[in-house]
């Protein structure tokens, strides 16, 4: 099994089309499998919820289907990081970067468990570059 660090980026992917939605459809089905581990700070799930939140009250979609997806959102089988253990090293990161604080605790997170950050944000990515984090790229797990 492999361990990946995942960001708000990816997990909408998974209910939300986007560029790489069939990319994160590959790998989640391979946490589905039990051949990847996903793991998570604990706002993920809030930041995900914002973006349902977004779509329903300015791209139409309705209540109801955003619903559902938190549903299935909150019924993943994540690994839930708490993040207070990584805000200092998230802050430096960010003062660092000028990126938001929220992004750059992905990439401590990364850091303080040595395991690869994937995301499809490419201010983080370029962030976590320069913190020499390793990065999966999403576009590595290929839709069957």
């Amino acid at each position: 099994m492999n361990d990946y660090i995942v960001d708000a980026s990816v997990v909408v992917q998974r209910f939300i089309q986007d560029v790489h939605t069939a990319n994160a459809r590959a790998l989640f089905n391979l946490l589905a499998t039990a051949e990847a581990n996903l793991i998570v700070p604990d706002f993920c799930l809030v930041e995900c919820a914002n973006v349902l939140w977004k779509q329903v009250r300015f791209q139409g979609m309705p209540q109801s289907q955003a619903e559902n997806l938190i549903n299935d959102l909150a019924s993943l089988p994540f690994t839930v990081i708490p993040s207070r253990d990584l805000l200092k090293r998230s802050l430096q990161i960010g003062i660092e970067n000028q990126l938001a604080v929220y992004d750059s605790v992905y990439i401590a997170l990364a850091e303080k468990l040595n395991l690869p950050l994937i995301t499809d944000d490419a201010r983080q990515a370029k962030a976590a570059q320069y913190a020499e984090a390793t990065l999966k790229p999403l576009t590595e797990f290929l839709p069957s």
